[in-house]
This record gives C-alpha cells, structure tokens and sequence, in this order.
C-alpha cells in the first residue's frame, strides 16, 4: 500500500524553484529518507506532506486521498522539529498529553495512552519533570511521545536529530528504527547526514536543486549512485577524470597519461570522447607490491593500475593511501590495518591498485 504519493510536485517562493516536479511513492510502514545538502528542497518537500506550504502545482495523496489546500491538524500525520518546541512550563506528562487534552478525550484514556508512549520512548518515572530538567535526548523523545500519542498514520521528521552530540546522536539512530517497527507507521525523515540516512532507511530519495536525483535502499544508492552527485555525496568516493573511450559492454575511461580504466557501469546519455569520471569507493581498492600482484587475465573481471604512494595515513582500524597514477591524479584507498608487514606502504614506494570491474562507474563530468 502507498502511504503518501507526490504527483509532479512543484513549489516556487517568487522566482525561486524550491522542488521542482518531483514524484514519489512512499510504502505504508516504511522508513523512507529525503536526504541532500543545505537548500535542496528536502524540507520544502516535508512541509508541504505536512500541509505548512501548498504546492504551486501537483498533487498530494496520503492513503489515496488527495490532500488539496487541508491544513496540518486536518491531515492524519504528525511532526517533529529538529528543536523540539516543548511548553517550558508543562512537565513531561503535561506536554505529550497536551494534544489529547486539546481534542477533550477523557482524563483516563489519556493517562493510558501517555503512559503507553512514554514507555515506547523509555521516559517512564520522568513524568514530572520539566524539559530543562532533561538531557537533550529525552527531550527529543518527548517530541517522539507527544507526536505518537496521536496516531498519525505518517510521521515526520524534520532533522530531529540535528541538536545532539554525535555520541549520542548515533544512539538516537538506533532507537528511531527500533521505535519505527515496534509502532509500525511510516517514517518520512529529512536529513542532510547520509551516515544517518544509510543506516535508519529503508529507501531514501536524494535531493538537489529541487530535484530527486535517485531514488533506492542504502545499498542501491551507495553501491550503485546514478551520477556523479550521487556518488561524491554519499561517503567517499574516488572521480578519476578522463575522457569516454568506449561504451557497451565493458565500458572505458581514458586517463590523459593513455592508459584505458575500464567499468561495470556507464552513465546514460554518454558518448565516446565525452568529458567524464570514474568513480571508485576507497574501501574497494586493493594495494599490492608490484613483485606481489596476482596475474590476471583480461577477462578476470579486475582492473589494475600502477602508481606511487604519496601520503599513508593511519586511521587506526585502517590506513588511508594517496596514490598518485598516470595523467596527474590520485587516487585514496582505505586498507585494513591487519598489523601484517607485506600490507604496509610507504609514501615513495610503488604499489600496484586493483579493484573489481563491477565497483567502477563512468559518470558525467
């Protein structure tokens, strides 16, 4: 089932184009992520599900019912804020059961469903203190309670976790899914963090310039990014400039120094002698002395290029290389520390980088 249904989406603020015809089909029960940087339309797009902005055009749909110019409290969703506008002056059972109170629901259903939302959100025995008396993450999880507590049939999340040190922000993740399937409504979570968005989602949607640039699982969008955006803001990625060689099968990039990197993937829309990238993730790359190196066929279905060790970094769990290869560029590989001597470089010493054909991707310069 379609939980919410954005049809050709667009708003405008006078001349600026804030989400510009965007389509999207959110699952009943899903956990789903509108993720990109600052300004990208993501909690445009947010506010307009919640009905705090109208679209200039298109529609809505929560449940398969168009939602037109309906204002907030008349559509079956709830919000959370990144700064959780909590009342003061109310304790922490005065404000999650504020809203009951609002719509005049008896005294002892109210106590009940407190109760029930302040144990989903672990605050049972803080009932009577006020927020200044909580940690950042308990107030956090008051909004969470005071959000439920109504039943929305899609919940909203406006970078609830932006105010939080990181220790305790990546707790706060682990959480948020937990609660998402222990009530088993739908998520829509704006964020700007793609570790964040990686790890709670179910599918995320990511954003810029008012548009979706791809849509998938956390796998699908960091394994497989459709164009070059995609790749440089989701984690790191190496973009190793060159010029298209060939298409097809086994596509080519052409470094400036002559050597040809081949891919698994190329970009739609590319032609040969075309401006481009290649994109490989630093955590896929293999470093070998060149005595080390295994033989290879070329149809093994590896790809090999020899360079130099300019930095090695050490991270700890792993070590992080700068390579400098032909035509001027370099390229940073993430190797496990394993402790082991033949798996250390040096800067100046010669390696020979190698890497799956299927973890390559030619993108659009």
């Amino acid at each position: 089932m379609v939980a919410v249904e954005l049809r050709d989406i667009v708003k405008r603020f006078g001349e600026v184009t804030a989400v510009d015809n965007v389509s999207l089909k959110i699952r009943d029960g899903e956990f789903f992520s509108l993720l990109g940087p600052s300004g990208c339309g993501k909690t445009t797009t947010l506010r307009l599900i919640a009905g705090f902005e109208m679209p200039t055009a298109g529609e809505i749909l929560i449940y398969g019912e168009v939602q037109g110019y309906r204002p907030p409290h008349r559509r079956p969703v709830n919000t959370v804020f990144q700064h959780y506008a909590l009342f003061p002056h109310l304790t922490v059972y005065q404000n999650v059961a504020f809203g009951l109170e609002m719509q005049k629901v008896p005294k002892n259903e109210i106590r009940q469903r407190v109760g029930r939302a302040l144990e989903l959100v672990h605050l049972r025995g803080l009932e009577n203190r006020r927020p200044k008396q909580l940690s950042g993450g308990q107030q956090q999880r008051v909004a969470l309670a005071r959000a439920l507590i109504n039943r929305p049939k899609v919940l909203l999340l406006d970078e609830p976790l932006g105010a939080l040190d990181l220790k305790l922000r990546k707790a706060m993740q682990l959480e948020l899914k937990t609660l998402q399937h222990e009530v088993g409504i739908t998520f829509i979570y704006v964020t700007h963090d793609q570790e964040e968005a990686i790890t709670m989602s179910d599918r995320i949607a990511v954003m810029n310039e008012g548009e979706v640039l791809q849509l998938g699982t956390s796998e699908e969008i960091y394994e497989r990014p459709a164009n070059r955006f995609v790749a440089d803001f989701i984690g790191e990625t190496n973009l190793i400039p060159g010029r298209v060689g060939s298409l097809g099968e086994r596509p080519q990039l052409h470094l400036p120094g002559g050597a040809g990197l081949p891919a698994g993937w190329a970009q739609p829309g590319l032609r040969r002698g075309d401006a481009a990238v290649l994109s490989i993730r630093p955590e896929k790359i293999r470093l070998f002395a060149p005595a080390a190196a295994p033989a290879r066929s070329p149809a093994s279905g590896a790809v090999e290029i020899s360079g130099r060790v300019e930095q090695a970094i050490y991270l700890g769990t792993d070590i992080r290389y700068v390579v400098r290869i032909q035509g001027d560029s370099s390229i940073v590989a993430r190797v496990q520390n394993t402790g082991q001597a033949d798996t250390l470089f040096q800067p100046g010493d010669e390696a020979v980088l190698c890497w799956k054909l299927e973890h390559a991707r030619i993108l659009k310069e």
